[in-house]
């Protein structure tokens, strides 16, 4: 009997012993800090990246899974020498995340890159890139819905039935907005006419005032602005505008009546949950084969509130694009997907 005895508690204590080899380290192990790198083609100011930024700034104080979230940034990196700066940053083994947030990388060898660093969760921000699963996310945010509402603003406000929009260069993460824009003008007055521009350089303010110029000396009084420069020209010739990504009315408080604000909030939650359980449960990377792409219901856009310029818009239209917001959240109302490039119309 003694003898049974000092079996069973020699078992149980090697029981015990096993499950805390098991769970002691993993609970230790537990990361406490995350860090991201950036890579972008463009300024940081440039309201793609400054969208990015608030969102991670939101998330990294909601502190996710308890984790210190922190990032560096390399911007204004073109395509040519992107590979050697995502390298770069592998190489220091500091990054749990490496994104790259703008189309302009879809010509990286992304399959080698990818196999070489498997641990590392890469993140490809836009559109133009395949889907590669594995540790290879393709991730954006869709603002056709809050371009649509405020293209309802302009459709209805417009003087002279002429609109227009400003962008960098024809891209379909861009191009769905603009279209989207103008497609919720003509949904409430089929006679608007649409001037478009795409001034060819992804950051030059005084380049994209002038071509907003232009277009309100062809008639437009409403401008839908994807790059800075715009408002300026709306300032000086007592014209509307609309901001793109974040809210820019800070800007030209008595121009920008409302902003499509893009927010990269609920991507980056679902990346981290993502990293988190490759870290603390060995769950591999397996991301989907397809865009991951976030909406309006989904928390991955809004519209910005009219500020000062509420008295402006007519109760009537307020009341229609709060109608017509409500109707796409609750899926009522599909707003239309256009990724092809903006002509005028």
């Amino acid at each position: 009997m003694k003898k049974n005895w000092y079996i069973k508690s020699a078992a149980v204590v090697i029981f015990f012993a096993i499950i805390a080899w098991y769970v002691g380290p993993a609970r230790a192990a537990e990361p406490k800090k995350l860090k991201i790198a950036l890579i972008t083609v463009s300024t940081i100011e440039e309201p793609w990246n400054t969208a990015l930024i608030q969102s991670l700034d939101r998330v990294k104080a909601l502190k996710p899974f308890g984790l210190d979230i922190s990032w560096d940034i390399s911007e204004n990196v073109y395509p040519p020498d992107a590979p050697r700066v995502f390298r770069t940053y592998a190489k220091t083994g500091k990054y749990g995340i490496i994104w790259a947030h703008s189309a302009s990388y879809s010509t990286v060898d992304r399959k080698k890159l990818i196999a070489d660093y498997p641990e590392i969760l890469w993140v490809w921000s836009s559109t133009g890139y395949k889907a590669l699963g594995k540790n290879s996310y393709w991730v954006d945010v869709l603002i056709n819905e809050p371009a649509y509402l405020l293209g309802i603003i302009a459709g209805r406000m417009t003087k002279s039935n002429v609109i227009g929009a400003v962008a960098s260069y024809p891209c379909a993460t861009d191009d769905v907005a603009i279209n989207a824009f103008f497609a919720g003008a003509k949904s409430v007055n089929p006679e608007v006419k649409a001037k478009m521009t795409y001034i060819e350089s992804w950051f030059d303010p005084p380049k994209a005032k002038e071509s907003a110029l232009a277009q309100i000396a062809a008639g437009a009084d409403f401008i839908y602005a994807v790059t800075y420069g715009p408002f300026e020209a709306c300032k000086g010739k007592g014209k509307y505008g609309f901001g793109h990504y974040v809210d820019q009315n800070s800007l030209a408080p008595g121009v920008v009546i409302s902003s499509a604000i893009a927010k990269w909030d609920a991507v980056i939650n679902f990346l981290v949950s993502e990293w988190w359980n490759h870290e603390t449960k060995g769950v591999p990377y397996n991301a989907p084969m397809k865009m991951v792409r976030f909406g309006m219901k989904d928390g991955g856009s809004d519209m910005a509130p009219y500020h000062a310029l509420a008295a402006k818009i007519p109760e009537q239209v307020k009341q229609e694009v709060a109608k017509k917001k409500a109707a796409m959240k609750d899926g009522t109302f599909k707003t239309p997907l256009n990724e092809k490039m903006v002509t005028a119309r």
